[in-house]
């Protein structure tokens, strides 16, 4: 991958020597999962990259993708199959079986992120990722419509486990 001159800081240079130096699959992936649960999403353990973890992110996504097409033998495998090979129409059912379950809009935005982390391209292919997640979204979006906006922000505060952080 080269570099990319038009912005640069020492943690995306620093990021791409490591997204560089992913050799196999399994490492990209296991790589690319911690990744997003430590810098990502709402329940992410830290914050220190900020503004710079969407373009590692996205990186580093370009190389597992890269490395996936590479392992790859056949078209119908990056197609049907999640980047583990599991079959990725009975993932996504899996995922709809458990909204189906659900009647809080807490529970269901924590499933969407759930599915969001685990099945994000590359990890899923994109023509099942995407109507799952409106699926998902599509009933969230519902359960939250009676009460999102006539709640009191401090109520959805509390009911979402916000912690407040200050940026100075």
């Amino acid at each position: 991958m080269p570099k990319q001159n038009w912005y640069r800081s020492e943690i995306r240079d620093e990021w791409f020597d490591k997204i560089s130096a992913l050799k196999s699959l399994d490492e990209g992936v296991a790589a690319l999962k911690a990744f997003r649960a430590e810098h990502l999403g709402p329940n992410r353990t830290s914050q220190d990259l900020k503004k710079e973890s969407n373009w590692i992110e996205s990186r580093m996504e370009m190389r597992v993708a890269q490395l996936h097409s590479e392992q790859t033998k056949s078209d119908a495998d990056l197609l049907e199959k999640t980047i583990d090979g599991r079959p990725a129409g009975a993932v996504c059912e899996t995922y709809l079986a458990r909204m189906a379950e659900i009647e809080c809009p807490i529970a269901m935005n924590e499933l969407c992120i759930e599915f969001r982390k685990a099945c994000k391209p590359p990890m899923m292919p994109i023509n099942y990722f995407m109507p799952t997640e409106r699926e998902l979204v599509s009933k969230l979006l519902k359960l939250r419509a009676p009460t999102y906006l006539s709640t009191p922000i401090e109520e959805l505060r509390k009911m979402r486990g916000v912690t407040m952080i200050s940026v100075q």
